[in-house]
């Protein structure tokens, strides 16, 4: 009745403000702890109240916004910390005060988090069925597919936007390589939930697109980040004649620095121990044998080798533990969702100052976002030339296969933290503005196409028997979407 229905929305105001009530008195106890801790740093124009500030907020942002799905929460939280640095008062009271060095191990931080996750969710043991795929034969055409359709379009859009680079932004040959490798990596945070979406709905899932795109998202990202993080080690090394050995270098360390620690943690917790709080260890030994493996690897100049280490680590971990891993990897995704993603794009965006922009590289990002991504655009309609699929699903998947956002936040400002001189800070600045620029211009433009093209280029069955997100191969294990990197349960 109408005395019925307006006595629970009376009630669910009530519960609403509750809510609010109790999440300002949560902040206000932050606040409070924080400057009877930290002192002045925790008052205002301290570093610390910045960075609470920028976190706070960029989380609220986000959750205020969730409920439109086609925004994906990341960009509401990057443009939160690009106003509190570039609005005038604000920005003299938090976005300027954030310490160089706390934003730079946050971040650090979170290209941790997003590596281990990426490696949890890898199976190694249908990797090697790939590559023996590709070296043999092509008889199992959608596992080659998803090979191709994960290194093909990337290193076609790195080459491009490299070459563009040292002709639009006087790059040199390893800078231009850097902003290739970051501007060519999708983000699954943007692409996999808008493809899971249709696939409930029936869309794409007869010719097997969002099974296909999502085992594919993660083998795109983790090309990328090793190739931008070889590629920063090499440009930053002091000794002239270490950069001739660099790569193997930094492959071999990394290879072997994140094989000997998993190996130690898997001896260590074995998936056969399920006492209570097994979980628990795991999660921190993992976590904390990655951050040390990040930052002590960068300490000494292989930031490379520690992508890698870190990637490695979290792939043999998840060999090791087999089913244990599940939850060690949803542990590590919510730690993502609650903490680290509002985090990094609250401080990626609290980079960028408008008074240092250019307009030659704003221009010319654009330029090298735009021919680049029209060349990742035909190379993915090559990698799925003749399995059959018809032109408009190709189409799609090619569209689909463009959204950026997560790895782009992660690794633009690592060669700003790197540079120590005033052309490598100019160059720096410069990638990193590129960078924001990738998200901001593919991100929201990406899960709109995705969402409204969707039903009009892909086949909906009446019936559908949603898969769980794996190749429908019996050869293929299945790449559960929540241990993707990036954060897909809000977006």
């Amino acid at each position: 009745t109408f005395t019925d229905s307006g006595g629970e929305s009376h009630g669910a105001v009530v519960e609403m403000l509750r809510a609010c009530a109790a999440q300002l008195l949560l902040a206000t106890l932050a606040f409070l702890l924080l400057y009877v801790i930290t002192g002045p740093e925790g008052s205002p124009g301290g570093s610390h109240f910045a960075l609470l500030v920028l976190y706070l907020a960029a989380l609220w942002v986000g959750k205020l916004t969730a409920p439109f799905k086609k925004l994906p929460p990341l960009l509401p939280m990057l443009l939160v910390g690009f106003l509190l640095r570039n609005v005038p008062e604000l920005g003299t009271m938090i976005g300027k005060q954030v310490d160089p060095e706390w934003s730079s191990a946050l971040r650090l931080s979170a290209l941790t988090l997003i590596l281990t996750r990426a490696g949890l969710a890898m199976d190694l043991n249908a990797l090697l069925r790939l590559r023996f795929v590709v070296l043999q034969s092509s008889f199992d055409v959608e596992s080659a597919e998803v090979l191709r359709l994960a290194m093909l379009p990337c290193l076609c859009e790195a080459t491009a936007a490299a070459l563009l680079a040292t002709w639009l932004l006087d790059f040199p040959p390893l800078w231009a390589a850097m902003l290739g490798f970051v501007v060519a990596a999708i983000s699954p945070a943007v692409v996999v939930p808008s493809l899971l979406a249709l696939q409930d709905q029936g869309f794409g899932v007869e010719a097997g697109i969002p099974t296909m795109v999502v085992a594919a998202a993660p083998l795109d990202d983790v090309l990328s980040i090793a190739g931008f993080g070889i590629c920063l080690g090499i440009s930053f090394a002091e000794s002239s004649w270490l950069n001739y050995a660099r790569a193997p270098l930094e492959l071999l360390l990394g290879l072997g620095t994140g094989m000997i620690g998993a190996a130690l943690l898997a001896v260590l917790t074995p998936s056969s121990n399920e006492e209570e709080g097994a979980k628990d260890l795991r999660l921190l030994l993992l976590l904390s044998a990655a951050l040390c493996t990040a930052f002590g690897l960068r300490e000494v100049g292989f930031s490379g080798a520690a992508a890698l280490a870190v990637l490695v680590l979290g792939a043999g971990c998840a060999r090791g533990w087999g089913p244990a891993a599940k939850p060690v990897s949803a542990s590590i995704a919510d730690l993502w969702t609650r903490l680290a993603q509002p985090l990094l794009f609250s401080l990626v965006g609290a980079s960028v100052v408008v008074t240092d922009l250019e307009t030659e590289t704003l221009a010319g990002g654009l330029l090298i976002i735009f021919i680049a991504g029209l060349v990742r655009f035909c190379a993915v309609m090559l990698a799925l030339s003749g399995r059959g699929m018809k032109q408009q699903e190709k189409f799609f998947t090619a569209i689909a296969w463009t959204p950026k956002a997560t790895v782009q936040a992660a690794l633009g400002g690592l060669a700003l933290d790197e540079a120590r001189e005033d052309n490598e800070e100019l160059l720096g600045r410069r990638l990193l503005a590129v960078a924001v620029l990738c998200i901001l211009v593919t991100a929201p433009p990406g899960a709109t196409l995705i969402a409204l093209m969707g039903p009009r280029l892909l086949q909906k069955v009446d019936k559908p028997e949603v898969e769980d997100t794996g190749l429908d191969k019996p050869e293929m294990d299945v790449v559960p979407a929540e241990t993707l990197p990036g954060e897909l349960e809000n977006c």
